[in-house]
């Protein structure tokens, strides 16, 4: 055995860290016989209509396919969160060196800001993973990955995330990933220490040597071994992260020399794609960077300063066998030889005006791989990479050839939907120059689960392609086998839990589930069989600006969800719960419906039903409730919303249902859940006859909070903020700054509210008149040495708390706004989500007041989250406490709080506190 340089972190062959699996065979001795081909790989979304990149069409699209051909190099690349990932160095390992290149995610962050929406938590997760699949089409990734845990916020110790994570579950996640992607190399992107700063950062770079470790031990983990197929894997070479400029280092990566295929460096390419994960970077493009260095690896062969992962490592066709420790028969030895020399041949005469030249040398190259898979039943790690490289030839040959394939669903185009059960026609089209001698032999329509539906040979030729019109039905009936196969493959039943449930695990990892419906068209190229599939599509209308295509999903006939989340009842002795919005979108017609709401017992509603005659398939409708409790209700109580459809003498009740997340760019997303309300009492003075202006800022969920506790809200945009003035404003008394008691500014709402920074100083001007200007959480785009009423500071790094259980001192407990209407307390702070608060002043003039001090543990204390100060004849809040992640959740002393903040005010004596 020989030792390494650093054995505690990484795996290297022919090396063994000290201990760790030193007893296990070579990889040949402990593969199993070879199984199906490779699940879960090369699966990286496949782009639909405008989602392809201009560099990945075309001739320059072939030459990258045929790039990655001569190499067997694959890399796995593990982050923490979408946007951590190292881009320069994927975007280079991919488009210039052809290497296979994953990217394992830890977590979906969903306890992240949102710089383009209201959406948070769950949402919010399912638009990140979005925005990393069009990030990694820039950067050419092949595989993306995620495992099961969730994102619950900023943590500043691994320790805290490790108590929020279970760190076996996380471990088993990786393991998985890393035996089904089955890379030569995994390069972590954090160190594995406190530099890392964010704990799920140091947990990331910590986990991966550990799992790699795992994923070579068939002790570990063994019924992925067992039960789901797999077989263990070492990995060649580890490499970690976060080393720093005056430390040695083993691989440098220079991701600054320019591409001549994709215009610019890798890099500032990169650079674009990363900058497209908007929700997190509000579409600033970062600039600068481009080296990285990396600790790790097999120091002897790699070299201390090399520049690449893969020095030394024979990652060529022919050397594939020996890489890996197992046998060649001599077949497959002259095959590969062969294949090698060709690829090198198609690679130095690839004509960029003539791509379908290549085809005649990718089509013999296909046929030498064949041979030497069918050559290599006792080598499945051969088998397993050789596999993947027939299908890298397969996409080789399409893209030389200039073919492209569409399934389209002319019925579909409204809203790229269909149910379960219906009829419909499928116009599959493969499209090429001289379409004509394409030898297209079968088509086949089928399901997610692989059931063909449909198979046709019946083809029509046409100028420039050949086509097929298929009838479908859609396979399935009833609401709740398709509400399951439509939602996510992942979920939680609430924002406690830390992990997502796998409710289909052939799709585990993955970002979302596959395709429900596909097209599979089978041709011959000169003697070679070829398929390809892609999933059913529809071209729905965005008018004025053309259409957009989707993919077809398959949903329930009904979509019945329920606003809000949960409903506050001010414990006032009022008796209602106010208004619930029903909101009933029908993915066929016609179909006539009767909606109603299940209430506790006592309860009543007005209206007790409503009916609605739906005529077409895309058509929605929302319907507004009362509900009200019995005399004297207090605690909590559950609401829903069930729709009844009537089909003759059949009736289904529908009570399940999505809203629709849809930003520019990026695939619709939708969000499922039980058409549900919890309603909750809390003892809150309400605000009735308040009326608030607020300044929506990226979109969160505060005016509907405020409407709850009973005042008017009044969103202002921007000709509104430009007619603010004293006084009433076209003879009308209710449009100046005298018709609100306060006006808030929204979180982040600087940062996006060109408008706002312009008329900040009638803002202003309306606390100086007697008005009580509110500030929630800003960034840095927010300066109040020039924006507030007195000097502060609010650093671009500025604190953040972020245990929502950190303990809070109240350091002014009879100040008014802790007192009057309601008695705040330390309880108040009791049942918070995620975080007490983020972006604190770190420094401000005398003038303001700090009215609580919160911190981290280990973390100094905190007295920026709340500060007020009294502007002329008004007041001035910054409120950096996280009620915008507190509130749609019913948090009652984040409800406590903002009565506190909006309540109007007067010289006279203020009514008796209420407690908590």
């Amino acid at each position: 055995m020989i030792a390494r340089r650093k054995p505690t972190f990484g795996v290297v062959l022919p090396v063994v860290a000290a201990g760790a699996f030193a007893s296990l065979p070579p990889l040949a001795a402990q593969s199993a016989p070879p199984g199906p081909p490779p699940d879960r790989v090369l699966a990286f979304p496949a782009p639909v209509g405008e989602e392809r990149l201009d560099v990945d069409r075309g001739a320059m699209g072939a030459w990258h396919r045929i790039r990655k051909l001569a190499t067997t190099a694959s890399l796995l690349h593990i982050t923490a969160h979408p946007d951590d990932e190292h881009s320069g160095m994927l975007t280079l390992a991919s488009r210039g060196w052809g290497a296979r290149t994953a990217l394992l995610s830890l977590n979906r962050g969903e306890a992240g800001a949102n710089a383009i929406g209201p959406e948070l938590f769950d949402a919010l997760g399912l638009i990140r993973t979005r925005e990393l699949v069009l990030a990694g089409r820039y950067y050419g990734l092949d595989d993306l990955y995620f495992t099961t845990a969730v994102d619950y916020g900023y943590s500043k110790s691994v320790g805290e995330a490790f108590r929020s994570w279970d760190r076996e579950a996380v471990l088993e996640d990786m393991v998985r990933v890393i035996r089904l992607n089955r890379p030569l190399v995994v390069v972590s992107r954090f160190h594995g220490s406190t530099r890392d700063g964010h704990g799920h950062h140091h947990a990331a770079g910590l986990l991966t040597p550990e799992a790699v470790a795992a994923a070579a031990d068939p002790a570990r983990f063994p019924s992925q071994i067992t039960e789901e197929g797999l077989r263990p894997w070492r990995v060649l070479r580890t490499f970690r992260g976060g080393v720093r400029a005056d430390e040695p280092f083993d691989v440098e990566v220079d991701a600054t020399g320019a591409s001549p295929w994709l215009g610019d460096t890798y890099q500032r390419w990169a650079s674009r794609g990363l900058g497209l994960q908007r929700s997190q970077t509000a579409g600033r493009v970062r600039t600068g960077g481009g080296r990285t260095r990396y600790e790790g690896g097999d120091t002897g062969a790699a070299g201390r300063g090399g520049a690449s992962f893969f020095a030394d490592l024979d990652t060529s066709l022919s050397g594939l066998h020996v890489l890996l420790g197992e046998e060649a028969a001599p077949r497959t030895d002259s095959a590969l030889a062969e294949l090698q020399g060709l690829v090198e041949t198609l690679v130095a005469d690839f004509d960029f005006r003539a791509p379908e030249r290549s085809v005649p040398g990718l089509v013999r190259g296909l046929a030498l791989l064949r041979s030497a898979l069918g050559a290599s039943a006792t080598a499945p790690e051969a088998r397993f990479h050789l596999s993947l490289k027939e299908r890298q030839f397969e996409g080789a040959i399409l893209a030389a050839r200039g073919i492209d394939i569409t399934a389209e669903v002319p019925a579909a185009a409204a809203t790229a939907v269909l149910v379960p059960g219906q009829a419909t026609t499928v116009q599959v089209s493969v499209a090429a120059p001289r379409a004509e001698d394409l030898s297209v032999s079968a088509v086949q329509l089928a399901d997610r689960d692989g059931r063909v539906l449909a198979r046709t040979s019946d083809f029509t030729p046409e100028s420039g392609q050949v086509s097929a019109a298929m009838s479908l039905r859609v396979p399935g009936s009833g609401r709740d086998g398709a509400t399951a196969a439509a939602a996510p493959y992942f979920g939680r039943e609430g924002l406690t839990r830390n992990q997502y449930t796998v409710t289909d695990s052939a799709d585990i990892h993955l970002p979302w589930r596959r395709p429900a419906l596909s097209a599979t068209v089978e041709f011959s190229v000169e003697g070679q069989r070829v398929a390809h599939t892609v999933p059913l599509t529809a071209r729905v209308p965005r008018l004025p600006y053309g259409a957009v295509t989707r993919a077809v999903e398959v949903l329930p006939a009904l979509s019945v969800s329920l606003e809000p989340r949960v409903r506050i009842v001010p414990g006032d002795g009022s008796g209602a719960t106010g208004t619930v919005r029903v909101r009933i979108s029908a993915n066929s017609g016609p179909l006539a419906v009767e909606t109603r709401l299940e209430l506790p017992d006592g309860w009543t509603s007005t209206p007790g039903t409503v009916r609605h005659e739906f005529r077409d398939a895309g058509e929605t409708v929302e319907t507004s409730f009362a509900a009200t409790p019995p005399p004297g209700w207090r605690g909590e109580a559950e609401i829903r919303a069930v729709a009844r459809v009537r089909a003759g003498a059949s009736e289904a009740d529908y009570g399940v249902g999505y809203r629709t997340i849809e930003h520019r760019d990026l695939p619709l997303a939708r969000l499922w859940g039980p058409a549900l309300t919890v309603v909750r009492s809390v003892a809150v003075d309400p605000l009735h006859g308040a009326r608030i202006g607020y300044v929506m800022g990226v979109g969160d969920e505060v005016p509907a909070a405020i409407e709850a506790l009973g005042a008017t809200v009044e969103l202002l945009d921007e000709d509104a903020l430009a007619r603010l003035a004293p006084g009433p404003v076209d003879g009308d008394a209710n449009a100046g700054f005298d018709a609100f008691d306060a006006i808030v500014v929204g979180t982040r709402a600087y940062a996006v509210r060109a408008d706002l920074v312009e008329h900040n100083q009638r803002l202003l001007d309306f606390a100086r008149r007697g008005g009580h200007l509110v500030v929630l959480y800003q960034t840095q785009e927010y300066v109040p040495s020039s924006m507030a009423p007195y000097p502060a500071s609010l650093p671009r790094g500025a604190e953040e708390v972020s245990e929502e259980d950190a303990p809070v001192r109240l350091l002014q407990p009879d100040h008014p706004l802790m007192t009057t209407p309601n008695r705040i307390t330390e309880a108040d702070f009791e049942g918070w989500v995620e975080q007490r608060g983020s972006k604190f002043f770190s420094d401000w003039d005398p003038a303001y007041t700090p009215l609580v001090e919160t911190h981290d543990e280990n973390q100094d204390p905190q007295e920026g989250v709340w500060l007020t100060a009294p502007v002329g004849a008004g007041r001035y809040t910054y409120l950096a406490l996280a009620l915008h992640r507190q509130l749609p959740y019913g948090v009652p002393g984040a409800y406590r709080i903002l009565s506190n903040v909006l309540a109007p005010r007067s010289e006279s004596p203020p009514a008796p506190a209420r407690d908590p």
